[in-house]
């Protein structure tokens, strides 16, 4: 007896908010479980439904329906959609399910008993929703992806999605994870994107991490849904996401983990987090940490490299005194982190975003006139559109008060996810490169735009400008991939001289680099350790190429002024990109305040690139 369902849409909402487990005893068809189904086929008729056809299986007195976006459906609790009641040799079925613009869907099913044993899965079939005309309600709302001048803006100052998303570039195929406080995997305009049973929960061990409404706005600005008549969309609209809730655990062992789970079929690591901001002083990472993050660099995505974007941070502050460096977060300042700062909706640095010579670049977020980003929000009274948010959606599960480098990271992510699409043999150190290269001038005629002694031009408000995803995707598809990694690292110098207290001409010292054959810089780390100076707000510290180009590692910050010191800090720097690492090196530490004093003891370099 041939066997027909009919599935609306809307059965993958039901199924993972509420519909319950696989369940079922037996288990590949042995024992008293009914035969496997035969013959599955899907048919998509009046454009949102899918219907099903197979083969009935003897003894059989249910089925079970089972999806995953990609194929390799399994018989898991988490990819459990619909049971099936057995009728007289006929299971019909509709339920309501809007289209999802080009939704490729993969189906199984299972064979049921009276009693409950369960079969194997069938084959799978493929059911593809065709494209539609249906839009996205909030997107004239979402200006960090198109910006027209809505709300006050600038126009163009925006991440120029529109013309990479016209021709079919939407993120297919790259996976994000968003490790967070949480991900709402059924959200109505995240779900089709997040494949079922590949999130993780650190408080329990599931795959089921919802909570957590910062890491769920993450996932909608990196990747939500596009053209579905609900919401907004994300920088990659077809991009697969996962959640990791690592804040809600926040074990060393736990954020190991985070950063290399699943890294071989993961592309891209988004990060909204990391040291505690308007603190002033150096935080550092873990060294098993550094060690996940090599691993995922080495190992990650089959060989290619796993891409670590990292929020910049969001303790600077307005007015003529620097705030927060984003140099002195050990994770934001690590080589292999793409760092990202925030600009506002004319295109200018958000105050609370924090300067650094280890910036890449930036990306819009909610700037200095508090035009805030449109996301999604946890369904219900569950996030922050609680009904208290001034000027906030009706609709609460979408907010238009995310902000903060929180949000620009996600949305480079998204950014990144169109590029691999496009290029998808990028290595992590090429996708570092096309984001450089193809970053956008912002803010032009800010002074703290200079050219490095490569030509290249970085500023330590931005990096090296405002991700721009047309322009990536277009250095990508030229793009040659780099050859083999280089390294050279110096022995320590040991200075150990007095630094000049309240004094503008500070103490200096000369490092020489000879035969490291790098031709062309991807990044410099200084080893610096002033360990007896008891205010590092105190202290500039800034490094001199052989080219002429300066870094400022450190920024007097006489706003926080905590008390710390540089004990054999590493300072992290992309200033240098493309120049030449042969040749004379300098640093200098300068005393810009009053009382405190202390020794430069020593210093070194280890500069990464290629020939």
């Amino acid at each position: 007896m041939r066997h027909v369902a009919q599935l609306g849409s809307s059965l993958l909402v039901c199924s993972l908010a509420a519909c319950g487990g696989g369940g079922g005893g037996g288990g590949g068809g042995g024992g008293s479980a009914p035969a496997v189904p035969a013959n599955l086929a899907a048919q998509v008729v009046n454009g949102d439904t899918v219907r099903l056809t197979w083969d009935g299986s003897a003894g059989a007195g249910s089925y079970r329906v089972y999806y995953d976006l990609d194929a390799g459906v399994e018989r898991a609790e988490a990819s459990f959609v619909e049971a099936i009641a057995h009728n007289n040799g006929l299971a019909l079925q509709t339920i309501d399910l809007d289209a999802q613009p080009s939704a490729r869907v993969v189906l199984a099913i299972t064979a049921v008993s009276p009693n409950g044993d369960e079969s194997a899965l069938s084959s799978e079939v493929v059911a593809a929703l065709p494209d539609s005309a249906n839009f996205d309600p909030l997107f004239g709302d979402q200006w960090h992806l198109v910006n027209t001048g809505q709300g006050g803006g600038t126009f163009g100052e925006d991440a120029n999605v529109a013309p990479v998303h016209a021709v079919n570039i939407l993120g297919d195929g790259v996976r994000i994870a968003v490790v967070d406080d949480g991900l709402e995997i059924a959200h109505e305009d995240l779900l089709f994107n997040v494949p079922p049973g590949l999130s993780f929960n650190y408080l329990n061990g599931s795959s089921d991490p919802t909570g957590g409404d910062h890491g769920t706005e993450c996932a909608g600005v990196a990747a939500a849904i596009g053209l579905n008549d609900v919401g907004g969309m994300g920088a990659a609209p077809e991009a697969q996401l996962v959640g990791y809730n690592l804040l809600l655990n926040l074990t060393t062992a736990n954020e190991a983990n985070a950063m290399t789970r699943s890294a071989a079929a993961n592309w891209i690591s988004s990060n909204s987090w990391g040291a505690a901001d308007g603190l002033g002083i150096p935080q550092r990472s873990n060294a098993t940490w550094r060690a996940a993050i090599d691993t995922g660099l080495a190992t990650g995505r089959n060989g290619l490299g796993l891409i670590y974007v990292w929020a910049a941070g969001n303790g600077g502050l307005s007015g003529p005194n620097p705030g927060d460096n984003s140099n002195s977060d050990g994770q934001a300042n690590y080589f292999g982190v793409i760092a990202v700062g925030a600009v506002g909706d004319n295109g200018e640095k958000a105050s609370y975003s924090e300067n650094g010579a280890n910036l890449l670049l930036c990306a819009p977020s909610m700037g200095d006139n508090n035009h805030g980003i449109t996301t999604v929000d946890r369904t219900g009274a569950a996030g922050v559109n609680d009904g208290a948010q001034a000027g906030d959606y009706l609709d609460p599960n979408y907010t238009n008060t995310f902000n903060g480098t929180s949000s620009s990271t996600p949305l480079v992510a998204g950014v990144a996810a169109l590029v691999l699409e496009a290029a998808p043999g990028l290595t992590w150190r090429d996708l570092r490169l096309v984001l450089a290269r193809s970053a956008r001038q912002n803010d032009a005629l800010d002074p703290s735009w200079f050219t490095n002694g490569a030509g290249v031009k970085f500023s330590h408000k931005y990096g090296f400008g405002c991700v721009d995803a047309e322009a990536a995707v277009a250095v990508a598809l030229t793009h040659t991939s780099v050859g083999p990694l280089l390294s050279t690292n110096t022995p320590d110098s040991a200075v150990n001289t007095p630094i000049p207290d309240n004094n503008l001409t500070g103490v200096s010292d000369d490092i020489a680099v000879v035969g490291s054959g790098i031709n062309f810089i991807e990044h410099v780390e200084v080893r610096f350790d002033a360990d007896d100076h008891p205010y590092v707000g105190d202290l500039q510290v800034a490094l001199v190429s052989p080219s002429g180009s300066v870094s400022v590692l450190s920024e007097a910050n006489f706003a926080v002024n905590q008390a710390s010191s540089y004990d054999d800090w590493v300072f992290g720097t992309n200033v240098h990109l493309d120049e030449p690492a042969d040749g004379t090196w300098t640093l200098v530490v300068r005393d810009l305040g009053a009382n405190d004093t202390g020794t430069f003891k020593s210093w070194g370099l280890r500069i990464r690139g290629r020939n």
